[in-house]
């Protein structure tokens, strides 16, 4: 059986009466994902994260577009390269608040969803 190139998933979470979608793009060596808000998806900044060739202690992480980690980017997909032992590229839309409520509920989701659909990260 051969191993496709891609693999896509698809986790939701609601808080606060707001549906966000968490979209997964897992590819060999590394992972894509994506967090907005459920209609109204916005591309507009993402972060990388891997890590170190050098010490499996530290991950290297930087952002690509968008203001310097101003979304918390960068730091949530630093915890997930640690957590993934891989590349972790990360979006989180515009449409998704740093606040203390949101946030928290969505990073728990993902990685709930990581315990419980690992083959999909």
């Amino acid at each position: 059986m051969v191993t496709p190139n891609f693999l896509s998933h698809l986790a939701q979470v609601d808080v606060c009466d707001v549906q966000y979608n968490i979209r997964v793009l897992k590819m060999k060596d590394s992972v894509f994902i994506y967090v907005g808000q459920d209609k109204a998806e916005t591309f507009d900044e993402m972060a990388v994260a891997m890590p170190s060739a050098h010490n499996s202690a530290e991950v290297l992480g930087t952002t690509i577009i968008g203001p310097p980690d101003g979304s918390g980017s960068q730091d949530l997909a630093q915890r997930l390269a640690k957590k993934l032992k891989k590349q972790v590229y990360l979006s989180l839309g515009t449409s998704v608040p740093n606040d203390r409520i949101v946030r928290p509920s969505i990073e728990k989701k993902i990685f709930d969803d990581i315990k419980n659909n690992i083959e999909c990260f």
